[in-house]
């Protein structure tokens, strides 16, 4: 409760110097402390950050969303055998998350990422390094996620991407074919438009944004994080393609990606990849070459 207490000080004089980054960490903490207080319990915290998002100044609450998101999704985690167990109802759910099936909350963790994403404009002119005293540093530079826009979209990327989507697959859900351009130059693949009648699902939101984050880098002078979402683009597609090309067209891709970028570090990654490829093949000599 002290702590509470010296928390609400810490926000109030970051919100005066709009040093966001330092209280949405206010926020959080101050959540955090407040739930187990009340015994840990889901609901309270959520609803907690439900009403900091509401009374929040614009500029935090992208990140403020992407959190909420985040605790949904661990709410599901944290109890995946009774989602997986539960059933749709007649009746649409309440507003009781606790009592929601699978695809419901997931719906909810989409939308909370959606109004995250909301304002693309502003998101990719806030550089990533105002949110210092949020985000813990990787071992990587933030030259790979520059701007407030790259953190989030790799966000919504890594949970529409998550094997967990599969229970809550609709029926009419995109497949993505091996010979699609997910595969192709980069080039290709962001000209790549899939049909309105197949845009449902996870999977396209993923493409759509890998789309959006390989436009936004395109002219970059450092192309570190065009090279690293475009990496990532094929990873995803080796992960979520089928076919029977779907092997023979990943190791193409990343044969063309590490020649036609020899000259930048990146390429060693796709040379990587396509070692532990031909490993798994039982091809150790072009493995070691």
């Amino acid at each position: 409760k002290t702590a509470v207490k010296h928390l609400q000080a810490v926000l109030e004089g970051a919100l005066k110097d709009k040093a966001y980054g330092e209280a949405i960490k206010a926020v959080g903490r101050k959540i955090a402390l407040q739930g187990a207080i009340d015994g840990n319990r889901a609901e309270a915290k959520i609803k907690r950050m439900q009403t900091e998002i509401a009374r929040s100044p614009a500029a935090m609450q992208p990140a403020l969303r992407a959190i909420l998101a985040r605790w949904y999704w661990h709410h599901f985690q944290q109890n995946r055998f009774r989602f997986l167990q539960r059933t749709g109802t007649a009746e649409p759910p309440g507003e009781d998350f606790t009592t929601w099936d699978l695809p419901r909350i997931f719906r909810e963790i989409d939308r909370q990422l959606e109004l995250a994403l909301a304002d693309e404009k502003l998101l990719k002119s806030i550089p990533v390094s105002e949110f210092d005293a949020l985000l813990v540093k990787g071992t990587s530079p933030a030259s790979y996620r520059p701007t407030l826009y790259d953190f989030l979209v790799h966000e919504a990327i890594s949970f529409y991407s998550s094997g967990e989507q599969a229970a809550a697959r609709p029926e009419d859900a995109f497949d993505v074919s091996s010979d699609s351009a997910i595969f192709g130059t980069a080039e290709e693949f962001t000209r790549w438009e899939i049909d309105a009648a197949e845009s449902a699902g996870p999977l396209v939101k993923a493409i759509r944004l890998f789309q959006d984050l390989l436009r936004f880098h395109h002219d970059d002078k450092d192309r570190v994080a065009y090279l690293d979402a475009d990496l990532l683009r094929l990873q995803f597609g080796s992960n979520h393609t089928f076919g029977e090309s779907k092997t023979a067209r990943y190791q193409a891709a990343l044969q063309r990606f590490a020649e036609r970028h020899s000259d930048h570090p990146a390429s060693a990654r796709a040379l990587h990849r396509l070692a532990e490829l031909w490993l798994r093949a039982g091809q150790e000599p072009r493995a070691h070459a």
